[in-house]
């Protein structure tokens, strides 16, 4: 069962992420390093509600809130799409990767388990 969290975005003038907010806290720096390096691929996609996603493989779908859905969204497309075409040659390093993960799964462990492990 995930708790509630109330997450804030801040955000500087070209509308990217600069700060996340959890119940009033900032969130690791490491989670804020990967997100940095997420926004400046060519598949980041911020979502502003509330959807779903799936498992490809499983085919389990999970309702995330609109950061969840960017950070899922993201480490999916990036593991499948980008790293399995040429790991060496991927847009964000794995380390982008990993930081992503871990902050899904700080922010909504039932998602990182259904989507991503």
């Amino acid at each position: 069962m995930n708790k509630t969290l109330e997450i804030k975005v801040k955000r500087n003038e070209e509308n990217k992420i600069i700060d996340v907010l959890v119940n009033g806290k900032p969130v690791k720096r490491g989670f804020m390093r990967g997100l940095r390096k997420a926004q400046k691929t060519s598949y980041w996609h911020e979502y502003t509600t509330k959807g779903k996603a799936q498992n490809p493989f499983t085919k389990v779908w999970v309702e995330l809130s609109p950061l969840e859905w960017s950070i899922a969204t993201w480490c999916q497309t990036w593991y499948y799409c980008d790293y399995a075409q040429n790991p060496s040659k991927t847009q964000a390093p794995i380390q982008a990767y990993d930081d992503m993960k871990y902050f899904l799964l700080e922010l909504n462990s039932n998602a990182y388990y259904e989507l991503l492990d």
